[in-house]
């Protein structure tokens, strides 16, 4: 077969466009730092680097999982206690107004600072983060427990329910993040009423009394201790999340960082090979065209 001029000229060309494609490519991998740009440079790397980038984008929404359960572990664990001082306070009340030298007038001004102390319960009950209420189970959207009224230290009916909310902190792994309003503040709430009730009415403040504020004392000591083990376990698991997407992201930057001081040579190389083809080519062909291309 004769090799015509044409055909000279279309190797040619073909030749420097495939130098010029290699340059290129170098050029953005180094410009960019990546080595993976387009499916073309590795499509095995590149199934890699998705499902690389998947596991990672995964860790990040257990990461942002652990730390909304973390803030509203938190949240409850110090609204239970601000409750567990003021049921201390109470108890001291009640120790007081156990003493027979009191006076009835004595015992009813012990019984204005126990509503009082009632009305801060409740509102610690009501403890939010963001707009969702803690100890409301399910109900998030409604306080657990209304105000009691005036004169009074009986509370209403709890509002929420028992629903445990639900954060998902890993492969098939979850937490429940609350405690129900009733089962940590109702023994309490029950017990302030009594003790309010016999306060007022003038009387002695009962043996039974004091040992209702004990197991309210209990219900919300129990209800930190169940939240501190949760809270424990959150935080170990926030930290094996921050290793797990450390060791996900080398992984992924092995399979689409490119090495700079490789690249850099290898750049060197292809301007090299470049410059090189251009002049041989000028040279055999004596044409025009390639000269404009230097």
């Amino acid at each position: 077969m004769r090799i015509t001029n044409r055909m000279l000229h279309d190797r040619a060309l073909a030749n420097l466009g495939r130098n010029v494609e290699a340059l290129a490519r170098v050029q953005d991998q180094t410009a960019s730092m990546r080595r993976l740009l387009r499916p073309s440079d590795g499509p095995t790397d590149v199934r890699f680097a998705v499902k690389a980038a998947d596991v990672n984008d995964a860790i990040r929404q257990y990461q942002a999982n652990v730390a909304g359960a973390l803030r509203g572990v938190s949240a409850a664990d110090a609204a239970l206690g601000s409750v567990g001082d003021l049921l201390q306070r109470t108890r001291e009340l009640a120790i007081q107004g156990a003493n027979g030298t009191l006076s009835p007038e004595n015992r009813r001004h012990i019984a204005l600072e126990v509503e009082e102390l009632t009305r801060q319960v409740v509102v610690h009950s009501s403890a939010r983060v963001g707009d969702q209420y803690l100890f409301s189970g399910f109900q998030t959207d409604t306080a657990p427990y209304a105000p009691p009224p005036a004169g009074t230290a009986v509370v209403g009916p709890y509002l929420g329910d028992a629903g445990e909310l639900i954060a998902r902190i890993g492969p098939g792994s979850q937490v429940a993040v609350n405690v129900s309003g009733d089962v940590v503040f109702g023994p309490a709430l029950a017990a302030l009423a009594q003790l309010h009730g016999e306060l007022v009415g003038g009387n002695a403040v009962s043996a039974g009394t004091i040992a209702l504020l004990d197991a309210g004392q209990n219900a919300v000591l129990t209800g930190r201790s169940v939240l501190g083990a949760r809270q424990n376990r959150l935080e170990v698991t926030a930290g094996a999340l921050d290793e797990l997407l450390l060791a996900s992201q080398a992984r992924l930057s092995e399979l689409v960082d490119v090495d700079l001081t490789e690249a850099i040579t290898e750049l060197g190389q292809r301007e090299a090979v470049y410059r090189a083809a251009i002049e041989v080519n000028a040279r055999v062909l004596q044409v025009s065209l390639i000269d404009r291309l230097q």
